[in-house]
């Protein structure tokens, strides 16, 4: 049985996600990462899903820890960046239990972008209080339809990093 929570995100209305997205362009613009990093703070937990796409999409994410032990393992709906009145983020806490090299394996249902349906791939956690990963299904880069990042604030999620 996992012990992680689903973040609800019934608060963050269509209207607040795209104010929100209007601050972070104007932020990354004038280079002010703070403002983008509050806001993230305030959206995302450990584990993110964002659907980049214009539809639905399903399916399922299992993380295991370095002991072997799935500590997420769960179907998921995210809402495509269409919706009216939805995030397009669903988000996980309370996943990470130590540091170390952990496991994602997630298969989309119905859905296959460029040519792929699913992420299978290990990465880093050095601290299990501030690292949080994010996993942009519908990624803008075609060479990575789905994309996962690890970092410790929002801005450090849209930096390219070397997980494989």
């Amino acid at each position: 049985m996992n012990q992680h929570t689903r973040s609800s995100f019934d608060s963050v209305t269509r209207r607040q996600a795209l104010a929100i997205g209007a601050s972070a362009a104007v932020a990354s613009t004038a280079g002010c990462s703070t403002l983008l990093n509050a806001i993230g703070n305030r959206v995302f937990e450990q584990v993110n899903l964002l659907n980049q796409l214009n539809q639905e999409v399903s399916g399922s994410i299992e993380v295991v820890d370095p002991d072997g032990e799935t500590v997420l393992d769960t179907p998921f709906d995210v809402p495509s960046t269409e919706s009216d009145g939805e995030s397009n983020i669903v988000a996980y806490a309370d996943v990470w239990t130590t540091t170390g090299e952990y496991q994602v394996d997630l298969e989309l249902a119905d859905t296959v972008i460029a040519g792929t349906s699913q992420l299978n791939q290990r990465f880093p956690i050095t601290n299990t209080e501030e690292e949080i990963v994010a996993i942009s299904i519908g990624s803008s880069d075609q060479s990575e339809p789905i994309a996962l990042r690890v970092g410790e604030s929002f801005s450090d999620l849209g930096q390219t990093n070397e997980t494989s």
